[in-house]
């Protein structure tokens, strides 16, 4: 066996790496093995802070932060960008990430959705989400139809704000 230093850094190195892709691979494989988590809107999983207005139509709620003045800045956006849709959404306001029950805000927007706090981390922990700003597109009957990060409209293929 060879005392060679760099012949013996060379093959610390490879390990490293083998190690690191095998490391990768698990932790991929975990993350696609897992079934995907089912995002579902049901009121009285969250508290309502303003109430919504009555009537059976798709709805848009984007996961805001308080503290988040971008995922704030989105919410505004998207909302003057829907409104003058001829059947736009109703479009409302998840909070997310507020420990203690915040004061209803005002965006200075309308949010025929309503605008609700998820007290018990539903969106960190059941749906699995980590982004403020990301608007949720809910069926009626609560049945996510899709979701966008900030800064797209939910349903225009690729369209930057």
């Amino acid at each position: 066996m060879s005392h060679d230093p760099v012949q013996r850094l060379n093959t610390i190195a490879l390990a490293l790496a083998v190690a690191l892709l095998v490391t990768l691979g698990g932790v991929w494989a975990w993350a696609r093995l897992r079934p995907a988590p089912r995002v579902t809107f049901r009121a009285e999983r969250f508290v309502r802070l303003v109430a919504p207005e009555p009537g059976a139509r798709e709805q848009w709620l984007v996961a805001v932060n308080l503290r988040c003045p971008h995922c704030q800045a989105h919410l505004r956006a998207l909302a003057r960008r829907i409104a003058e849709r001829p059947a736009p959404p109703a479009f409302g306001v998840l909070l997310v990430d507020q420990p203690t029950r915040p004061a209803s805000p005002d965006f200075g927007v309308a949010l025929p959705a309503g605008v609700w706090w998820d007290s018990t981390q539903v969106w960190r922990t059941e749906w699995r989400r980590g982004a403020y700003g990301e608007t949720f597109r809910f069926a009626p009957e609560g049945r996510l139809l899709g979701a966008t990060p900030a800064g797209f409209v939910p349903d225009s293929l690729g369209l930057r704000m």
